[in-house]
């Protein structure tokens, strides 16, 4: 699994120089815009105090260490635009943790890269949004 997720890192043109995130770290990541994001304690970026953040006017999305999308404000179910299916989160989400389902997107995403944005295209968000639904994703969809 180890070397098959460098192998996807290494397809995606990605190079980690440093990584200073413990080991199962618990964290939110709030989306500025592409490029951009900003990593906080879990629950830093929860929808009750999110209106009395200083930057609140410029977060875009926030997810939790799990992928579970916590507030969505862009709309976007395209995997190359900033929202939850865009996959920089997933490659910071697999740098950061080494989660299955950073690196199930991942791999999907340089292998099937239209399959899964078919899925997403056909998902209704019924069960929530962003890849951490992964099952509901491709469940009645055969692409």
């Amino acid at each position: 699994s180890i070397y098959r997720s460098a192998d996807t890192m290494a397809q995606l043109d990605i190079n980690l120089k440093h990584n200073y995130v413990r080991q199962n770290p618990q964290y939110t990541l709030a989306a500025l815009r592409e490029g951009v994001y900003v990593i906080g304690m879990k629950d830093q970026f929860n929808i009750h105090d999110l209106k009395f953040n200083p930057l609140s006017e410029h977060i875009q999305y926030v997810a939790d260490e799990m992928g579970f999308v916590l507030f969505d404000k862009t709309g976007s179910k395209n995997v190359d635009i900033l929202g939850p299916y865009f996959i920089e989160q997933y490659i910071l989400m697999e740098v950061i943790s080494k989660l299955e389902v950073a690196q199930n997107v991942l791999k999907y995403y340089v292998n099937h890269k239209d399959k899964l944005q078919r899925s997403v295209d056909a998902y209704d968000e019924t069960q929530g949004k962003g890849f951490i639904c992964w099952r509901f994703l491709f469940q009645n969809r055969k692409a």
